[in-house]
């Protein structure tokens, strides 16, 4: 009789076994690159850019020995075509007006645990104005792909990001907290959306908030409030752990390497994965929201930490981010809870529904961890 309910999880777990081994799961392995200028009233402007070298490998033949590492040696004997590549992919205007590029320099630099190669340029601009900063930047219309932006004016620091959805940067004319906290709130939105990895860890913890355990099994709550209750509970606890730790790791007041962190989000995913087939355990579904909450945060931060920002300026752009996140997360939730709620009671939720994709998911996990190690 509950033949059928043991073999949806597992046709299930193995399909996801296969999604997981796709590069495009690599939730927070994304194509981030960084431009930093300085912005003077007169004579040259100092651009540099940061680029992903995992990135930039797509569109120039770096790694001649195969080995899947750039030396500097190799990135030295390919210099002639990263630079020509790079001065076709990013345009500077001023005063409506283009400025002319060239590359003074390049170097092998590390961020955010990855290997960047930073690109130091000289814009010489014919005219004065307000800067736009634009062109493909190695973007290939991949929404998971950003430029982000820090420019110093005088005392000023500006942020500023550019997608694919929005592919032009222009200053401003004085500095907006408003608007660079608007700005981010769309982008804790969207790191939430690509985020696959954050998004199955807050699916496992919605499965089961319709349900109670009853006797060793899952059973349908009695009504809205026991569920809202849970996800209130749940919610909550997620979102206190995971501000917290992104607030300490974009201020730089604590500092953690990105791979352990990447490994924990993963191993969140399939902890949470088996708890849910184990009714009996629900108990520590509060505590684990909250703990790998933590963890979480430290994942969000990877996307800010970089920003070439501090103090004042960095606050509207943290609260912004902090709060697309919850945005998002709410959205999840909005999204998925009426399907569930109205289903709770139905033997086909706790015995198929549930399983299918807490395996499935968990099995996401799985795959995830064994790449990130």
């Amino acid at each position: 009789m509950n033949a059928p309910h043991l073999r949806l999880p597992v046709i299930a777990a193995l399909f996801f076994l296969g999604l997981g081994a796709s590069p495009a799961t690599q939730a927070h392995a994304q194509s981030t690159s960084f431009l930093v200028l300085d912005i003077r009233d007169d004579g040259p402007m100092p651009v540099r850019w940061d680029l992903s070298v995992h990135d930039l490998v797509w569109s120039v033949f770096i790694d001649a020995d195969y080995d899947g590492l750039a030396t500097l040696q190799e990135i030295e004997d390919a210099r002639a075509s990263i630079i020509n590549a790079a001065l076709a992919q990013v345009s500077v205007e001023r005063g409506g007006v283009a400025c002319a590029l060239r590359v003074d320099d390049l170097a092998l630099t590390h961020r955010a645990g990855q290997d960047y190669l930073s690109l130091r340029m000289i814009a010489d601009c014919p005219r004065t104005g307000r800067l736009a900063i634009g062109g493909p930047l190695f973007m290939t219309g991949d929404v998971s792909q950003r430029v982000l932006i820090s420019a110093h004016r005088g005392k000023e620091t500006l942020a500023g990001a550019v997608s694919a959805a929005a592919t032009t940067w222009n200053e401003p004319v004085q500095v907006s907290a408003w608007a660079s906290f608007a700005r981010f709130i769309g982008e804790g939105v969207w790191h939430v959306l690509i985020g696959y990895d954050h998004i199955a860890f807050v699916l496992l913890l919605l499965l089961p908030s319709v349900l109670r355990p009853v006797n060793g099994r899952w059973e349908g709550a009695a009504g809205i409030g026991q569920v809202t209750r849970d996800i209130v509970m749940i919610v909550t606890a997620f979102t206190i752990a995971h501000s917290t730790t992104l607030a300490l790791a974009v201020t730089g007041t604590m500092i953690l390497p990105i791979q352990p962190i990447e490994v924990a989000i993963a191993a969140s995913i399939a902890v949470a994965g088996l708890l849910n087939l184990m009714p009996r355990w629900s108990g520590w579904r509060l505590p684990l929201a909250f703990g790998f909450g933590f963890v979480h945060g430290f994942g969000f931060a990877n996307a800010m930490s970089e920003l070439d920002t501090s103090g004042g300026a960095l606050f509207p752009l943290l609260a912004g981010f902090n709060i697309g996140v919850e945005l998002a997360q709410l959205g999840i939730v909005a999204v998925v809870l009426p399907f569930i709620y109205l289903a709770r009671r139905r033997r086909w939720y706790a015995g198929g529904v549930l399983p299918m994709g807490s395996c499935a998911l968990g099995a996401a996990g799985v795959v995830w961890l064994i790449q990130r190690l």
